[in-house]
């Protein structure tokens, strides 16, 4: 089987209350992916910064323009197997994700035909929640982030 890296810019909206934004993916033809909570971005494009693609989707998708708040990224990696994503080929997929700011925005998915929610949730809750790989991984990470380096001060 093929196998191919897949690099992604992300971006995980943070508010005051300590809430993380994720959205729920709509896949139904990939059973693995479909429902699942996930940090919202997707896959750079040629000539892209991490940064660039992070902003770009969050604009794509939730029809926000946000603020990265912290220039250190989260990066976590994981392999996917086609057999288990119905894909012809096998991903190494690494994800790079910002914490972000988006203020007081309304978020809008009415254009976005991968996304069939988003929801506001606490470290707690997420860790609860039905979720894509990674997802919980990368917000404890970004809760212990929020924690040591005081981020929810930098939010507008």
């Amino acid at each position: 089987m093929p196998r191919k890296i897949i690099v992604g810019g992300l971006g995980l909206p943070i508010n005051t209350e300590g809430q993380y934004l994720l959205t729920r993916r709509n896949a139904p033809d990939l059973k693995a992916w479909h429902n699942k909570w996930q940090v919202a971005g997707g896959a750079l494009e040629f000539g892209e910064t991490p940064e660039e693609t992070t902003l770009r989707e969050l604009e794509e998708e939730l029809r926000v323009k946000a603020r990265i708040i912290y220039p250190l990224p989260i990066v976590k990696t994981s392999i996917w197997y086609g057999h288990e994503t119905a894909r012809r080929f096998d991903s190494q997929i690494v994800l790079v994700v910002y914490l972000v700011d988006i203020g007081n925005q309304a978020v809008d998915i009415s254009y976005e035909n991968e996304t069939n929610s988003f929801g506001w949730f606490t470290h707690k809750q997420v860790m609860r929640l039905d979720t894509l790989p990674l997802t919980r991984d990368i917000v404890a990470a970004a809760e212990t982030m929020c924690s040591q380096y005081g981020l929810r001060r930098l939010l507008e």
